[in-house]
């Protein structure tokens, strides 16, 4: 490593240390930090999409291949001219050859020193994908289950700027790929309209929206279902949050860059279209990373089952009718579009009183994990299909189950 760090020295290459400066400057010669085939995998790096082009070409910086990393990114830029961090480290690398430079758009100064730094912050995030050493064949520890409907699910890491696609199949997620994306100017955590924030929880992709749009939403939007249930409890306001592409002279956006919308390059967001188009593809929104998940989610079999059967519980004491039994599952800060608790309560044990035979059927039961930094909570979607003497119904049911002591209670119910 020290003779590798030499040569880049004395041919006047320190930019080729960028990507240790990206990380932490006060470390820019950790050999942990710095990006090397003994740190990468190779494998990932197989398909020439635009961004593993550029993650190519700074492996090959870093390996000292400069001429081969210069032609790779001159064939990036030829394949997506619009790709503005690719034509910045083309420039430092000619720029390298006559002088010795500091780091990524160093000759940067005015009013394009912002433009410089949200790109440096894109390289990093990009890069650290790479870098994270997620076995990403594995089934993600993410506490979700989906019906045998639900064919897709996205899980949005915030603070990585990454979206996760995952196939439903055989009941298990299964990776099928992961996007570069742009969230809200300010990041994560929506609370009120135009506070320029991502909205933070589960939520559900909408139809295509149809009208002309301006070219600044790229190819398509698709809206998402904020503010949803526990938004609405908790007074977050706003809306209009879609995910979309880019205008048509930009590949890609700055990480921090949207008003709240989830931002993809618009090839990214035409290879989503055959799965969006679907709509209704539920969407985590997290504040942890798949890594923090594969150190918080221990014993995630057993947690699921013991939410199936908390589920299973209550659907059996409403069927027996067994009314305190039954209200034991809600926590005593549900709520309802009409009720809280004690509302609830009084009404179920009018209509329970009078002890008529019912069925309860449930069904196509989906859950998600909701991202919270209080208790555990998750949504959980089913077809309720109940019968009794004078009522026969099936719908779309919603529920959120909260873990309150160790013990599953239902926080929300309503349609869905």
């Amino acid at each position: 490593m020290i003779n590798f760090i030499k040569i880049f020295l004395t041919k006047e290459f320190r930019f080729f240390l960028i990507l240790a400066l990206l990380f932490n400057s006060s470390q820019a010669l950790s050999e942990e930090i710095l990006v090397s085939n003994n740190n990468l995998n190779p494998i990932e790096l197989r398909y020439e999409t635009p961004e593993k082009m550029l993650v190519k070409s700074l492996v090959e910086i870093s390996e000292g291949k400069v001429d081969i990393a210069l032609k790779t990114i001159d064939a990036l830029i030829k394949q997506t001219p619009n790709f503005k961090l690719a034509y910045l480290i083309q420039g430092d690398l000619l720029l390298a050859h006559a002088k010795q430079i500091n780091g990524i758009g160093d000759e940067t100064k005015g009013e394009k020193k912002e433009e410089v730094e949200n790109l440096k912050n894109e390289a990093k995030v990009r890069i650290e994908r790479y870098l994270n050493n997620l076995n990403l064949q594995n089934e993600p520890k993410i506490f979700a289950q989906l019906n045998d409907k639900d064919k897709y699910l996205f899980y949005v890491d915030a603070g990585s700027s990454r979206l996760y696609l995952y196939e439903n199949i055989d009941g298990k997620l299964s990776y099928k790929d992961d996007f570069y994306v742009s969230i809200g100017k300010n990041g994560f955590g929506k609370q009120y309209e135009g506070d320029k924030k991502t909205p933070v929880g589960v939520y559900f992709t909408g139809k295509k929206i149809r009208e002309s749009l301006s070219d600044f939403y790229g190819e398509a939007a698709y809206p998402l279902s904020y503010p949803n249930e526990i938004d609405i409890k908790n007074k977050r306001n706003g809306s209009g949050i879609w995910l979309h592409g880019t205008p048509k002279t930009t590949y890609n956006r700055a990480p921090l860059a949207s008003d709240g919308c989830i931002v993809l390059s618009n090839p990214d967001l035409m290879k989503l279209s055959s799965v969006l188009d679907n709509n209704k593809i539920p969407i985590i929104i997290s504040f942890q990373s798949l890594k923090d998940l594969e150190s918080s989610n221990k014993n995630l079999a057993e947690r699921k089952l013991s939410l199936i059967n908390a589920i299973e519980r209550w659907r059996e004491k409403w069927e027996d009718q067994d009314t305190e039994s039954y209200l034991k599952f809600y926590s005593k800060n549900f709520f309802s579009q009409k009720d809280n608790y004690d509302s609830w309560a009084e009404r179920k044990r009018i209509i329970q009183a009078q002890k008529q035979k019912v069925f309860v059927g449930l069904s196509e039961i989906s859950f998600f994990d909701y991202p919270n930094t209080e208790n555990e909570m998750v949504l959980v979607d089913f077809i309720q299909d109940y019968k009794s003497p004078t009522i026969n119904n099936k719908m779309n049911k919603r529920q959120y189950w909260i873990n309150e002591n160790n013990e599953w209670r239902i926080m929300y119910e309503g349609g869905a």
